[in-house]
């Protein structure tokens, strides 16, 4: 008898955070997608000085550019001005994004220190000292500040981080290529926590200029994936953080599981495509090779998350797409899992341009918006697609409208594809969290329950309870009982602290509103100020009494199992002010 075919341990994304322009979290990324926005807008000379497209005759420079990468919050990460001045922005950003991703995980950062966490960083482009030499300045603070290998050295150290800790370039595959030495090590038991980050931040106009001049880039800036507009890429920026553990470990710790990684292909074209190019077959194969190392048939996959740059590479990764199905439909049985009977392409780069090593990472985190949400948004812009597409007689179709997809009797999973101009191929298979872990328990004790919140200074403090107060008042505010579990032992305990004493939202919002406008409040209590603790029940008062002085607090004697699920709740609100190396750096938009 035949033995089983070996199916690899699934790992959970339990924590994610992302900044691209005209979004500053995952939540605000999915608006901006529902709403078929474009965040590609012209570009500043200062900003990305020297740009020289030579022959080519383009139009001033089209981007989607964050709108502020000269800020950062050094005092909040203990980093001095001088550091951060010289300190990639690269670095900046993911250290920003590290810490929300463990808020989003429920983690408090504190409780990490020293262990074998690992950190697999993209590579990034090396702008910011491309624009020191041409400057001709330097310091030796930009010895940490802008070598490559700090991209992920730098938050290990932060952090106090012992696992392995490195950054992958393979250029635009990058940011899904550091996703496989971390399901690796996972699956191993190497580490038991990794953080996977990308980031692109554009400065400096060597690199800009390069593309041009070689046809990578649009010059009309208005290019489209998959469509007659198609003339070439169009630079974004920003970046992305993911929190990968063990499924069955993070199910066991009760952590938040947002999706599942089943599996993470890597491969190359060899000679095939050229230097630069893409090659259709080498694709087909890792497509196939991706989801048989998984243990799942790829024709379960019903949502292309696609490279799709808006360059020749599109027809090529198209025609992948389609060969791949047809091998997979040619299993017994096998049927097309995607909603409307259709597998589906489509590809975030429309919204907000190509975040180059950071494109991968971002397209994951689009996978995992759309699996949570149940709706596959469209492709931003798509009003003509290319004809030279061809898809022939399979069920394989552009997203040129919103396509719902609710969770139903069969998995739902999503591919998503990623190239590098060297080359470098990676492909990865998302699938939706489990049933089980979606819901979340209410609080069975009995009174009102403590919420605490920290922060560096009363005006961080002021910022995150006006934060915390739109999310209670919005659409679709958290349960109590999570939000109260997921701020006592989920968040750093820092400088400014106060506990607010709540049985329902609506006391909630009202003691957040007086905190967010630096007011007393009868249920709001500070480290001088504590008479609000006495309408809780006794024992956690004793708790919030301590944590309010900066003593050990055991929040979680006072929870039964199971504990209830981390919402969506907002980040820190990080103080940032401009540090640049020189007096000329990009002023915020």
């Amino acid at each position: 008898m035949n033995a089983e075919p070996h199916v690899p341990e699934p790992v959970a994304v339990i924590g994610l955070s992302c900044r691209t322009a005209g979004a500053d979290d995952a939540q605000s990324l999915w608006q901006l997608l529902r709403a078929e926005r474009r965040l590609i807008g012209p570009v500043p000379e200062q900003r990305v000085p020297s740009v020289d497209a030579g022959p080519v005759d383009a139009r001033p420079m089209q981007a989607a550019l964050l709108d502020d990468v000269a800020g950062f919050d050094a005092a909040f990460f203990g980093v001095s001005r001088r550091m951060a001045a010289w300190m990639d922005p690269h670095q900046r950003l993911l250290l920003e994004l590290t810490w929300h991703a463990l808020e989003n995980a429920a983690i408090a950062p504190d409780r990490l220190r020293g262990e074998p966490v690992a950190v697999f960083a993209a590579a990034p482009m090396a702008d910011y000292r491309e624009r020191m030499i041409r400057a001709d300045v330097v310091d030796s603070a930009a010895f940490p500040g802008t070598l490559i290998t700090f991209t992920a050295n730098r938050i290990s150290y932060q952090f106090d981080w012992t696992g392995p800790s490195y950054a992958v370039d393979s250029a635009c595959s990058s940011g899904l290529s550091v996703l496989a030495p971390a399901v690796q090590g996972l699956r191993a038991g190497e580490f038991s926590l990794a953080a996977v980050m990308a980031a692109n931040i554009t400065c400096n106009g060597f690199y800009t200029s390069s593309a041009y001049q070689a046809g990578a880039l649009s010059p009309t800036g208005d290019s489209v994936p998959f469509s007659t507009r198609r003339d070439g890429y169009v630079r974004g920026e920003g970046g992305a953080c993911l929190l990968l553990r063990r499924l069955a470990d993070a199910r066991r710790d009760g952590d938040p599981v947002y999706a599942v990684i089943r599996g993470v292909g890597v491969g190359h074209n060899g000679r095939a495509g050229g230097l630069t190019g893409s090659d259709a077959p080498a694709q087909t194969q890792l497509f196939l090779r991706t989801a048989r190392a998984a243990g799942v048939p790829l024709s379960s996959v019903g949502y292309v998350e696609a490279h799709g740059t808006g360059t020749g590479g599109d027809l090529a990764e198209a025609a992948a797409v389609t060969e791949a199905l047809r091998t997979a439909l040619e299993m017994p049985q096998a049927q097309v899992a995607g909603p409307e009977g259709k597998l589906w392409i489509g590809s975030v780069k429309s919204n907000i341009g190509h975040l180059e090593a950071a494109a991968g990472l971002l397209g994951i985190v689009k996978a995992v918006l759309i699996l949570r949400h149940g709706l596959i948004p469209p492709i931003a812009g798509l009003d003509r697609p290319d004809p030279a597409l061809s898809f022939g007689d399979l069920p394989v179709a552009l997203a040129d409208r919103p396509v719902a997809w609710p969770r139903g009797a069969e998995v739902r999973r999503i591919g998503v594809n990623s190239f590098g101009v060297g080359g470098a191929l990676a492909h990865a298979i998302v699938e939706e969290a489990p049933e089980e872990t979606v819901g979340a328990p209410t609080w069975t004790g009995t009174g009102p329950l403590a919420v605490p919140l920290s922060a560096m200074n009363r005006t961080g403090l002021s910022a995150l309870a006006a934060d915390l107060l739109r999310t209670v008042r919005g659409p679709r505010p958290p349960d109590l009982a999570a939000l109260a579990w997921t701020t006592q032992t989920g968040r750093a305990g820092l400088r400014e602290r106060r506990v607010l004493v709540a049985a329902g939202l609506t006391g909630l919002a009202e003691a957040l509103a007086a905190v967010a406008a630096e007011q007393p409040h009868g249920q709001v209590a500070a480290t001088d100020r504590k008479d609000a603790l006495g309408h809780l029940p006794t024992p956690m008062a004793h708790t919030a009494g301590d944590w309010l002085d900066g003593l050990p607090a055991d929040w979680a004697k006072h929870w039964p199992h199971p504990r209830p699920h981390c919402p969506d709740l907002p980040g820190y609100p990080f103080q940032r002010s401009p540090h640049w190396f020189d007096a000329h750096g990009p002023a915020a938009r």
